[in-house]
């Protein structure tokens, strides 16, 4: 009698098809972390103070970030569609054109988060946050003083 059936694949041969199953799955595995990683990054957006903001200017180019100050006091200058203002924080100020519409609280002095991106020296801003607490102190009479560090940094 004759046996025409196939032969069994060796030890050594059912090794390397398990070897290479492994090797493909880690492949696919280590690609799919980068991917993430990298599209994570991407979609971040980081939060600076003006002062490091202006200090990182450099590297940002026109990535997406927030940076947070106080509105300089007499800046605010409304536009067809937004506001022109200055951001300061840590004796460091920066001009900021916002497009769109201002939070209800957006005055002189208020600690403001400002949502955008670097163009030249001036930020560009889409977004603003206003940071306020849970305790409401009536506006006071008289000459303007902002906080040295809405942010406390």
């Amino acid at each position: 009698m004759t046996d025409t059936s196939t032969p069994l694949p060796t030890v050594d041969a059912r090794r390397r098809k398990n070897r290479l199953r492994y090797v493909i799955i880690g492949l696919l595995c280590i690609g799919a972390v980068v991917w993430m990683i990298t599209l994570m990054q991407r979609n971040v957006i980081f939060f600076k103070t003006v002062s490091q903001a202006v200090h990182d200017r450099s590297h940002e180019g026109t990535h997406s970030l927030r940076i947070g100050g106080a509105v300089v006091p007499g800046t605010i200058h409304q536009t067809s569609n937004g506001a022109t203002f200055e951001l300061t924080q840590g004796h460091v100020t920066v001009g900021v054109v916002h497009s769109g519409d201002e939070p209800g609280m957006f005055k002189d002095c208020a600690p403001v988060v400002a949502e955008g991106h670097w163009e030249g020296a001036t930020f560009t801003s889409s977004r603003l946050l206003i940071k306020h607490g849970s305790e409401y102190k009536p506006p006071s009479h008289g000459t303007v003083k902002c906080p040295p560090d809405p942010f406390g940094r």
